[in-house]
C-alpha cells in the first residue's frame, strides 16, 4: 500500500489502482472531523460509500466536488451520518445530472430505505409520486453466504465489493435479526472496511481466513468506551492480535483521538481524511 495526497479536486479515474480516500473520518457528532464517508476509486470506476448530513457540505468546501458528480454509490446502514445526504444526492441526480444515481444494496436494505428514510422528503414532485426507481438504478447483487451472516457480492464496473452484515445496534450480541440493519465491505477481496460494528472478533477471523487476500482493515473505533452496544470500543481492539492490529486503521473518532497512539499500540495508525489510500 502506498499512500498519497488529494490535490485540487477527486480523481475520477486512475491508472488502475484500488484508492480509498475518506472524505472524513469523525463519528456522528465530531463535526471537525465530519462524518466517516468513502471514496473509491480504480480506472474508470469510482463509487461512494455513505453520503452522511455532511457529505454534500465537504464534498464542495473541502474537494471542489458536486455531489451530482457521483455516479455510483454503496450505503452501509440508515443512520444519519451515512444517508442523511442521500436525499440530496437522489434530487441531484433527478434535476442536475438527470439520470438516476447506480447503486448495489441488497433487497432488504432498499425497502428500508426507502420507507423509512427517504420516501417521507422525496416521495413528491411536480411530475406526480416517485418511486426509489425514479433516482437510484439498481445494480446487479446476489447472497453468496447466507450463515453464519449474510454476504452479498456485487461488481461495480472493474471494482468486486463483498457486503457482509455486521452487527451495528443491538442488545443481543448473538442476534442479527434484532439489531440494526448494517454492512461492512471487502474491496476486491483486499481491503476491509467495517463501517459502523459491534467489537466482533469472531467475524474478523471468519472474514481473514475466508479472504487471505485483505491487506489491510479500516475498523470502527469508538474512543468513549461507552457505546460497546453500537460500536467497537479501543480497548477492545486492543486485544486482537499483534498480527492483525499492526494492519488495521481505526476510523469513526472524536477528538480524543489528539490523546492516543495507536501506532504505540501496535496498529497501523488513526486514518486521516484527504489521503488516498492506494492498493
Amino acid at each position: 500500500m502506498t499512500i498519497t495526497k488529494f490535490d485540487k479536486k477527486l480523481n475520477f479515474s486512475n491508472d488502475g489502482q484500488l484508492s480509498l480516500l475518506f472524505l472524513g473520518t469523525g463519528n456522528a457528532f465530531q463535526k471537525s472531523y465530519y462524518q466517516t464517508n468513502l471514496f473509491v476509486v480504480k480506472g474508470d470506476t469510482h463509487f461512494l460509500v455513505d453520503c452522511g448530513t455532511l457529505c454534500p457540505y465537504i464534498l464542495d468546501k473541502e474537494y471542489n466536488t458536486k455531489l451530482s458528480s457521483i455516479r455510483n454509490l454503496i450505503l452501509t446502514h440508515p443512520h444519519a451520518d451515512h444517508i442523511g445526504g442521500v436525499e440530496e444526492i437522489a434530487l441531484s441526480a433527478y434535476y442536475i445530472s438527470k439520470q438516476p444515481v447506480n447503486i448495489a444494496i441488497p433487497e432488504i436494505f432498499k425497502k428500508k430505505l426507502w420507507n423509512e428514510s427517504l420516501r417521507g422528503g422525496i416521495q413528491f414532485s411536480e411530475n406526480g409520486k416517485m418511486k426509489f426507481e425514479d433516482y437510484f438504478s439498481e445494480l446487479p447483487i446476489s447472497r453468496i453466504q447466507k450463515k453464519p451472516f449474510e454476504i452479498y457480492e456485487a461488481n461495480i464496473g472493474s471494482i468486486n465489493v463483498k457486503l457482509f452484515r455486521t452487527r451495528h445496534v443491538t442488545t443481543r450480541p448473538d442476534s442479527f435479526k434484532n439489531s440494526q440493519i448494517s454492512y461492512g465491505l471487502i474491496l476486491d477481496d483486499k481491503v476491509l472496511f467495517t463501517a459502523d460494528t459491534q467489537y466482533n472478533p469472531s467475524q474478523l477471523n471468519f472474514l481473514l481466513e475466508k479472504y487471505k487476500n485483505i491487506e489491510y482493515i479500516f475498523h470502527d473505533c469508538d474512543l468513549d468506551g461507552f457505546s460497546v452496544g453500537v460500536h467497537a470500543s479501543y480497548n477492545q481492539l486492543k486485544l486482537i492480535p499483534e498480527d492483525i492490529r499492526k494492519k488495521m486503521f481505526l476510523c469513526h473518532y472524536n477528538e480524543k483521538v489528539k490523546e492516543v497512539d495507536a501506532v504505540e499500540d501496535g496498529f497501523a495508525g488513526f486514518v486521516q481524511k484527504g489521503l488516498y489510500y492506494n492498493f
